[in-house]
């Protein structure tokens, strides 16, 4: 462990106690202090998952990131291990990237990002190394910019993701191609985890706007799927509505020839706090995790000086069944769940309905309510949380006789509409105890509270 990171674990654990609990979520992973965005490197390794984070323990917002940990026996329960990766070059920030295991140890691969004092930056891959998954060498750098295409950024160039397909090692880093000004998603390639090539770009795809952030891969059922992040797409019809999106890529990829034939690309979350998925490594099935929260909003934890910002969504197992995406929540959340009285709407509840035509659920405390409703889409609205922020936000499709499960946490709200067809995803900050109001068209309304391990 490097002097960096353990007088930032140092730091974490001197200051955790001057956080504001009262918006902090219970079962949705969150950092102890500061500031939490993208996920990083998660991959279940040695019987546990290693679930890695951008981190900025000493602000409510980014600063000169490092790479924080969470381990999980679950993806439910979870613990707090501080800091795992702290450059020590000055100056120097690990943006995002993703893991693998190789040899028994933990190949994580980051984007070192660097800024100076005339406006310009660089943006490199590096390769650090864990035995145990708790800490991480500095790392080296694994390829060279300059090698680049050149049309292809060599500034805008982060958060690479290695898979291994037969003997090769590929990375996933998102891109720009500077001369259109569009995203891309740039392929690398080696033999060994500690040098890479040039291999091929996907893209541009309008999807991308003009940066390709996050991408991570997985083989889905028989299809190569890339969950990727835009930065700056165009708003079209009832996508796009924040500004950065994240979708679903489904296809075929020829990594000999480089090329991926796209069936269709699809938005994730249609709600206002998702952004920058990644699946876990080395899991059972095909896990995605993302950060729940969006660039450019409000954050009421940092305007009410609560000294935190960010967490993961909720663990979501992925599925392609009649060509389209399902999001469901990891199974392992049903061992939290418990029976409620009658009438008892607890702060961290699993709430099942069914909607046979219009109606709506108001779901109200103190002067706050969030709602869920259908008018023909299934909608959420959060414009009544605490005035802090709001909008309403809709699925694409139209529905009629649909189920709806809503997972709600202290300040959290994630939808799951039609099996997790699609899902709109927001934060709410609602004062006091909940009550529930129900009109229109609603049925067979159950509640579970989400507590402990049952």
């Amino acid at each position: 462990m490097t002097d960096k990171i353990k007088s930032a674990n140092n730091y974490i654990e001197k200051s955790r106690q001057t956080v504001n609990n009262e918006y902090r979520l219970r079962y949705h992973m969150m950092p102890p202090i500061g500031w939490l965005n993208d996920p990083n490197g998660l991959i279940r390794f040695n019987g546990k998952y290693h679930l890695y984070y951008q981190f900025n323990p000493y602000a409510s917002a980014p600063g000169k990131m490092c790479w924080g940990h969470f381990v999980s026996d679950d993806l439910v329960d979870y613990f707090d291990d501080g800091v795992a990766l702290k450059p020590d070059i000055e100056d120097a920030s690990a943006y995002s990237g993703g893991a693998i295991e190789c040899d028994g140890r933990i190949n994580a691969y980051y984007t070192l990002h660097r800024e100076y004092e005339d406006g310009k930056k660089t943006e490199e891959v590096y390769r650090a190394i864990s035995s145990a998954g708790y800490s991480f060498d500095q790392g080296i750098k694994v390829f060279e910019n300059a090698t680049l295409p050149e049309n292809l950024s060599r500034t805008d160039f982060r958060d690479p993701c290695p898979v291994k397909i037969g003997n090769t090692f590929y990375l996933f880093v998102g891109g720009k191609d500077k001369e259109l000004d569009k995203g891309v998603i740039v392929v690398l390639r080696g033999k060994l985890t500690d040098k890479f090539e040039y291999a091929f770009t996907l893209g541009p795809y309008f999807e991308l706007g003009d940066m390709g952030e996050c991408p991570s891969y997985y083989r889905i059922n028989g299809k190569d799927v890339i969950i990727v992040s835009g930065c700056n797409v165009p708003t079209r019809g009832n996508d796009f509505k924040n500004i950065n999106s994240s979708v679903f890529i489904v296809g075929d990829i020829d990594f000999s020839a480089g090329k991926m034939k796209v069936d269709f690309i699809r938005e994730i979350d249609k709600g206002d706090s998702f952004y920058a998925p990644q699946f876990i490594r080395g899991a059972a099935s095909p896990i995605m995790i993302g950060w729940l929260e969006m660039w450019e909003k409000k954050y009421p934890t940092r305007e009410k000086n609560h000294g935190w910002v960010g967490a993961f969504t909720i663990p979501r197992e992925i599925s392609i069944r009649g060509g389209e995406v399902f999001q469901t929540p990891v199974k392992s959340l049903e061992n939290y769940l418990s029976d409620v009285p009658q009438g008892v709407v607890p702060k961290c509840a699993d709430i099942m309905l069914s909607f046979s035509g219009e109606g709506y659920i108001k779901i109200k405390g103190g002067d706050g309510e969030v709602v869920v409703g259908n008018d023909g889409n299934i909608y959420l609205d959060t414009n009544l949380t605490n005035n802090m922020f709001g909008c309403v936000r809709r699925t694409d499709g139209r529905y009629k006789d649909c189920t709806v499960r809503i997972l709600l946490d202290v300040s959290g709200i994630e939808v799951f509409v039609d099996g997790g067809r699609e899902v709109i995803s927001s934060r709410i900050y609602i004062d006091g105890d909940y009550s529930l109001e129900r009109g229109g068209n609603v049925s067979e309304i159950q509640i579970k509270e989400i507590g402990k391990r049952q």
